[in-house]
C-alpha cells in the first residue's frame, strides 16, 4: 500500500529534529530556551515544542515525581541532584518517595485516571505547566484508594482545570446525593471499580495491544452507561504504556487525532 503524503509531513520531520535537539538540550540538559539556537521562535519561546518522547512532556512531569519520587529512578535525576529543578519538582518528588512500596498496580491506575481526568495538571500560562490545580500534591497523604476517594470528597480546593486541556462529560451526580461535582462522582463511585477490572485485565493473557486496553474501556464505560471518554482514556493508555510497559505492546497502534493524520 502506497502512503500519500500531504503538505505537513516535511514540516513534520523538519519539527521533529528539531524538537530531539531541544529535547537533548534542555529538557534533559541544562540549556535555556532561549539559548537554544534551534533558529525557530517558536521553540526558543516557548517551553512546550522540546519532546519527541512523551513521558517528558509537560503534562507528564508531575507523573514522573509521583511515581519514582526523589530516587535515582527518576529520568530528570541526573539534573535533580544538579540542583537544576523547579520547586514544584523538589516538593512533589519528595513527598512521593516511597509510595512505589506503597501502591500497587490498582493504586497507581487510580493515580493516573485522576490526573488525566482532571486536566492533567496543565496550564501553558505558567511555567511549569504541569503543576496547575492538581490533587497530586496532596494525594501522597493516602495509603489506598478509599483514603484517595475520601480526599476528592473532602478537599476544599478545585483540582480540576481546562486550560488546555478538555474533560469528559462527567456522569450527572444523583439529585440530593452528597456530590457537588459530576467529577467528584465519577472519581468516587466509578473510577476505583474501573482500575480494579482494569488492572486484572492487564495482568491476564500477556501483553495487550494499546487499542486493545482502549477497547475495554471504553466497553467498560458503555456497559456502565458513561460515554466513552476517548480523548482522557487515551492519554491513560499512554500513562500505562509509560510507566508499566510490561502490561503493554508499546508498538501497537495507538489513537491518532485529525492532526497526526494529515
Amino acid at each position: 500500500m502506497k502512503i500519500e503524503l500531504t503538505h505537513y509531513y516535511p514540516e513534520f520531520l523538519r519539527y521533529y529534529k528539531l524538537a530531539e535537539d531541544q529535547q537533548a538540550k534542555c529538557n534533559l540538559g541544562t540549556t535555556p530556551y532561549l539559548q537554544s539556537n534551534m533558529g525557530d521562535a517558536l521553540l526558543e519561546n516557548v517551553e512546550l515544542y522540546d519532546v519527541v518522547e512523551r513521558k517528558l512532556a509537560g503534562f507528564s512531569q508531575i507523573v514522573n515525581d509521583v511515581f519514582y519520587g526523589w530516587t535515582d529512578k527518576h529520568p530528570y535525576w541526573h539534573k535533580m541532584k544538579a540542583g537544576h529543578h523547579t520547586a514544584q519538582r523538589k516538593t512533589v518528588a519528595t513527598n512521593w518517595t516511597g509510595k512505589q512500596d506503597e501502591f500497587g498496580l490498582e493504586e497507581w491506575l487510580y493515580v493516573f485516571l485522576l490526573h488525566r481526568v482532571c486536566g492533567s495538571g496543565i496550564n501553558y500560562a505558567t511555567k511549569p505547566s504541569g503543576y496547575h490545580n492538581t490533587l497530586l500534591f496532596e494525594l501522597y497523604k493516602c495509603k489506598d484508594i478509599p483514603e484517595m476517594t475520601k480526599m476528592v470528597m473532602d478537599y476544599p480546593k478545585s483540582f480540576y482545570t481546562s486550560v488546555g486541556y478538555q474533560f469528559p462529560a462527567f456522569p450527572k451526580p444523583p439529585a440530593g446525593s452528597k456530590f457537588k461535582r459530576g467529577g467528584d462522582f465519577y472519581l468516587v463511585e466509578y473510577a476505583p471499580k474501573l482500575v480494579s477490572d482494569l488492572s486484572v485485565f492487564l495482568q491476564k493473557g500477556g501483553k495487550k495491544d494499546l487499542r486493545e486496553i482502549g477497547e475495554w474501556m471504553f466497553k467498560w464505560n458503555k456497559d456502565h452507561n458513561l460515554r466513552a471518554y476517548r480523548f482522557q482514556y487515551a492519554a491513560f493508555i499512554a500513562d500505562i504504556a509509560d510507566w508499566y510497559p510490561e502490561f503493554v505492546n508499546r508498538d501497537s497502534h495507538f489513537y491518532y487525532g485529525s492532526n497526526a493524520v494529515e
